[in-house]
């Protein structure tokens, strides 16, 4: 086994346990609809990104069923999307909650560049880096979006008060 393979296995182990840790019971809800959520964007973004030939990982665990990386856009990157939305200064000024965004897809570009000069899971260039800050904000956005309508939403309030 090569040591790409065996850095996206420790992923596997890390972060689900990380995520077990810090998840409040109470916001469980909450957080896998953000993992569910944030995976189909990222899947739906990386096909995309894919057909036109903007992006090529030179790592793939499934390499004939897919051209996607499938531990960042299935693990690692909704990761941080959760970290993201649990995290995320609800009552806060315009200025806070831009800076909130720019931190987190700060630090989704900083694994990013770290993972691509350790190992060759992800590539690191610039132009790879700016197009993911771009995409980063816009599905952090559209995430955080859908999490605010479904936890607003009538049938939440009476799954949590078990009425009928």
């Amino acid at each position: 086994m090569n040591s790409d393979l065996y850095l996206t296995l420790l992923l596997w182990i890390i972060l689900p346990f990380i995520l077990w840790k810090i998840i409040p019971r109470n916001r469980l809800r909450e957080a896998i609809a953000t993992l569910l959520f944030f995976q189909m964007l990222t899947w739906v973004f990386s096909i995309f990104l894919t057909y036109f030939g903007l992006y090529e990982p030179p790592f793939r665990i499934f390499k004939h069923a897919t051209k996607i990386n499938w531990t960042m856009e299935y693990l690692v990157f909704p990761f941080f999307a959760v970290l993201f939305q649990l995290r995320f200064p609800k009552e806060a000024h315009f200025i806070k909650r831009l800076l909130h965004y720019l931190f987190w897809v700060g630090c989704i570009l900083s694994v990013m560049f770290l993972l691509g000069t350790i190992s060759n899971i992800v590539n690191s260039n610039v132009e790879s880096l700016i197009r993911s800050f771009f995409n980063f904000i816009i599905e952090l956005w559209l995430c955080r979006k859908y999490i605010l309508w479904f936890m607003d939403s009538p049938d939440y309030e009476r799954f949590e008060t078990n009425e009928g």
